[in-house]
């Protein structure tokens, strides 16, 4: 079954949320998954999407922070963590979810980044992610700005 946009929609705004969850806890992304799932209701999300999300955005966090650190302008460490999850989730679907065109991945980020974050985070959050898209995704964004 071929899931819906607003589906994914549901699934990043979950995705955000256990991600600064990870932010906080030392447990796994697996743990923080199963918890998600037994305490909301998740019906109208895509699950397994996701699942996806939160485990390789956690799983690749190291590497992943290290190409949106680049574009920053302050230290990581004054990144506000909802700031952070957003990044690190829009950053995840710009290197491998290549199914996502590069344009949906920004605007859905730019989206989370109004619903979660602080007054003008969502500029903050677009200008990082498109850098970040000329680095994961050099040949689609080459092919749109032609």
């Amino acid at each position: 079954m071929k899931s819906s946009p607003s589906a994914r929609h549901r699934a990043r705004k979950f995705a955000v949320q256990a991600l600064y969850q990870l932010h906080y806890l030392e447990t796994s992304a697996t743990q923080v998954v199963k918890e998600f799932v037994e305490d909301n209701d998740l019906k109208r999300a895509d699950v397994a999407y996701f699942e996806t999300l939160v485990k390789g955005a956690s799983a690749q966090k190291p590497a992943l922070w290290d190409e949106v650190a680049k574009y920053l302008d302050r230290e990581s460490s004054q990144i506000d963590p909802v700031e952070e999850s957003i990044l690190l989730l829009g950053a995840f679907e710009l290197k491998d979810q290549l199914q996502v065109p590069f344009k949906v991945v920004i605007s859905e980020a730019v989206d989370l980044a109004k619903i979660f974050g602080a007054t003008d985070s969502f500029k903050y959050v677009n200008s990082i992610l498109d850098k970040v898209a000329g680095v994961y995704r050099s040949v689609e964004v080459g092919a749109v700005s032609a």
